[in-house]
């Protein structure tokens, strides 16, 4: 037999004396009234929680005087703010009433009061597979027992705050809640696809109601989180750095595609009590905190000008991006805030949180300011020798001496990281730019908290998790491990042929002669080398620019459309070298300068080839009197490096598993709960736990010969053609070769072992 539902009607009524006043002509505008028959808003905030029992009459009397000029979604708003307290405790003692299942059909009976006058009203109960109309039994003077709070305890979510309706089981409302969040599919195309899924049609109020109830949902569940985490004590953090040694990685950059329209604005007076709370896991949202930096955009390197763009208009956009700041290794983000100030409250806030500290390293896409902006500002006076390194994608728009400086396979410390995490994590993000632009401000914050939240999710489940289909690459830790195992054999290689492996003091002396000349030759130049350095920095940036396209362009994956693009674009840039190279020319002509070639001709494609003297001059790691392997100098280097950050990093993801299971074994066991909240959260600590042994065991079993050493690869004797020979070595023998050539570095790039 086909189910029936029963909705409310939202719909307004004018009388006639409103109809009357709005048809002159010039005549003001009144707003709609309210029917004080509808049932959806009867009940307002002053009725929530009543301290004395409140008549019908007095109650819509409470109901005219105090919402009388407030539009009805600012009504359901203010009252979801007042109710969130209790419909988060009633949530949890769902749980402890009894687990929530999937194929559930009725209400969970719960607790009721003894009041004698209880009240009953009919509900549309929306399921995971069907629909049905209940009688709910609740009791409008017990505050406990409000029908929004009986219907939680029943595992189903209330759409309104007051005499709601509909209900959605909660988990329906879990599924639902990830087509909209993560899937991108709006609440009308639910609606839809809930009507063909029942085979019925769907409640007329469902679409509004469940616009506003999905992000109430959201703030309950994670405020359920967050007294889960504080009551069992687990840390939230990266689990790759939180019991590292040395400093932790911090990326940052800026997304100026995340606006928001000054039009959308928070209800009046609607304020969720916690919701701050748990938003500043990852947002600055206090003006009064920010730190406004005094100093200019051009502080620091003058060849990276993106911070000395002017911006289009903004006088319809109150918020033109975010900042963002993200562990650098493995993507997990530490904090965000809105720019209406410098990235620096963003460090503000990572300093602060306990998981990181002042023991960071830092990698900005323009690290060259940064640098300069730490040590002017008193505040963050704990990080202004922090290392600093500019990511591998962004360095090459900076001056040579600065790139000497800054870059991230040059300087001590980084290891391989490459400084773009932030950009990952932008692309997860992409999907929501749009929907996020047209929200208030408060559901703004909380879309992208959920949206980080998952992406903190994916990353630490991938971070030594090994895939076992054989298309995929592996987990983070074991990617980065086989990049580092590349980067030694061909340094190794290079050294080797090069006769620097038992030389290597020469070659560190050598390096630091070279970066000396550049740093000279940029900073104590007269006006004509500055103009000759300056023509040719700008013929280096627009051959980079070039090399970026075509790379792109000889992508095979490539569309027919994006094809043409790229085209187009890849003449325009070859245009651009045309262009920049005749004026290097005339300048290198009029201006003869010591250890400059001079004119380069006008073939531009001598210019970008592979092996083409331009690029040879622009290359930092090379000089016009030498073939000293720099490169393979500092590969080796940053190899070490690497291998020790991820022995590290294994150790604390073991750690950290381990530190998570135990604090929750500790919660669970507790001999007999005295009420249905605490049964209802050592259930939720048991489902986390389960998970937790899982993943524990997986990052174990995947990481354990990184943790301890036993992967880190033996470097070996060569012949003198590069190649090892065969049948003819011991374990023995490679550990002691491997003990004398990691010798040859300095102590703070020497791997220890235990």
């Amino acid at each position: 037999m086909a189910l029936t539902h029963k909705a409310a009607s939202f719909k307004r009524k004018r009388s006639g004396y409103h109809e009357a006043q709005m048809s002159g002509r010039g005549k003001r505008r009144i707003g709609k009234q309210r029917n004080p028959t509808d049932q959806s808003d009867k009940y307002m905030l002053a009725d929530i929680i009543p301290t004395e029992p409140v008549s019908a009459t007095k109650s819509r009397s409470l109901t005219n005087s105090s919402a009388r000029n407030l539009p009805a979604a600012t009504s359901r708003a203010i009252a979801w703010t007042t109710l969130l307290p209790s419909l988060v405790k009633a949530y949890v003692e769902g749980y402890g009433i009894q687990e929530p299942k999937s194929e559930e059909l009725a209400p969970v009976p719960g607790p009721i009061c003894s009041c004698v006058d209880k009240s009953s009203h009919t509900v549309t109960c929306i399921f995971k597979c069907g629909i049905a109309n209940y009688d709910i039994v609740y009791c409008k003077k017990c505050p406990e027992y409000r029908l929004p709070l009986v219907l939680a305890r029943s595992h189903l979510f209330p759409m309104t705050p007051e005499i709601p309706g509909i209900a959605i089981h909660v988990k329906q409302m879990f599924s639902l809640n990830n087509m909209f969040y993560k899937c991108g599919i709006s609440v009308h195309k639910i609606v839809q696809w809930a009507e063909d899924e029942y085979e019925q049609k769907a409640p007329a109020s469902l679409k509004g109601r469940l616009n506003e109830a999905l992000p109430v949902y959201n703030r309950v569940v994670l405020s359920v989180k967050k007294e889960l985490r504080e009551k069992s004590g687990v840390v939230l953090g990266c689990a790759g750095c939180r019991f590292i040694s040395g400093p932790k990685p911090i990326a940052m950059d800026g997304n100026f595609h995340h606006r928001h329209f000054a039009r959308n604005k928070d209800p009046e007076g609607v304020m969720y009590p916690g919701d701050d709370g748990e938003n500043s896991r990852y947002w600055s949202i206090n003006p009064d905190e920010a730190i406004h930096y005094p100093g200019s955009a051009s502080d620091g390197c003058e060849t990276f000008n993106a911070l000395q763009k002017q911006g289009g208009q903004s006088k319809k956009i109150d918020q033109t991006g975010i900042f963002g700041c993200a562990c650098s290794r493995h993507g997990y983000p530490v904090s965000l805030i809105d720019i209406f100030s410098y990235v620096l409250t963003g460090l503000l806030k990572v300093i602060n949180n306990q998981s990181y500290g002042s023991n960071i390293m830092l990698q900005y896409d323009v690290g060259c300011k940064i640098k300069t902006a730490l040590k002017n500002t008193p505040s963050l006076a704990c990080i202004k020798d922090a290392p600093i390194a500019v990511g591998v994608w962004h360095i090459t728009g900076h001056k040579p001496s600065c790139q000497i400086k800054y870059h991230p396979r040059l300087v001590k410390h980084f290891g391989l990281m490459d400084g773009e995490t932030l950009e990952r994590m932008w692309s997860f993000l992409s999907s929501m730019i749009n929907m996020c632009r047209n929200m208030s401000p408060m559901n703004r914050r909380l879309t992208l908290t959920l949206a980080l939240d998952a992406y903190a999710a994916q990353r630490m489940s991938n971070i030594g998790k090994n895939h076992t289909s054989p298309y995929k690459k592996g987990s983070l830790i074991q990617r980065k491990h086989k990049r580092a195992v590349d980067m030694l054999d061909h340094a190794i290689l290079a050294l080797n042929n090069g006769g620097y492996v038992g030389n290597l003091s020469t070659l560190e002396e050598s390096w630091n002669k070279h970066v000396e000349n550049i740093e000279e030759s940029f900073s104590a130049g007269t006006p004509r080398v500055k103009r000759v350095t300056d023509a040719r920095e700008r013929l280096r940036v627009a051959v980079g620019i070039f090399d970026i396209i075509d790379q792109a362009f000889k992508n095979g994956s490539n569309g027919n459309n994006r094809t043409q693009n790229l085209a187009a674009q890849k003449e325009t840039a070859y245009k651009q070298i045309k262009k920049k190279l005749d004026i290097y020319n005339k300048i290198a002509t009029r201006n003869t300068v010591i250890g400059f070639r001079g004119s380069y001709g006008d073939d531009v494609k001598a210019i970008i080839a592979s092996n083409s003297d331009f690029r040879n001059d622009c290359n930092m790691l090379t000089t016009m009197d030498s073939n000293a392997p720099y490169d393979a100098y500092h590969g080796l280097q940053r190899a070490i490096e690497e291998f020790a950050m991820l022995k590290d990093e294994a150790a604390s993801v073991i750690k950290h598993g381990k530190d998570i299971v135990n604090k929750l074994e500790v919660v669970v066991n507790v001999p007999s709960p005295n009420s249905i909240r605490e049964r209802g959260m050592i259930v939720m600590w048991k489902k986390q736990l389960e998970k937790a042994r899982r993943w524990a065991a997986s990052q174990e079993e995947k990481l354990s010969g990184i943790a301890d050493g036993s992967k880190i690869p033996v470097i070996f004797n060569t012949e003198e053609n590069g190649e090892e020979e065969e049948g003819d070595e011991s374990d023995e023998e490679e550990e002691t070769n491997h003990a004398e050539f990691i010798d040859l570095f300095p102590e703070d790039v020497v791997i220890e072992n235990d």
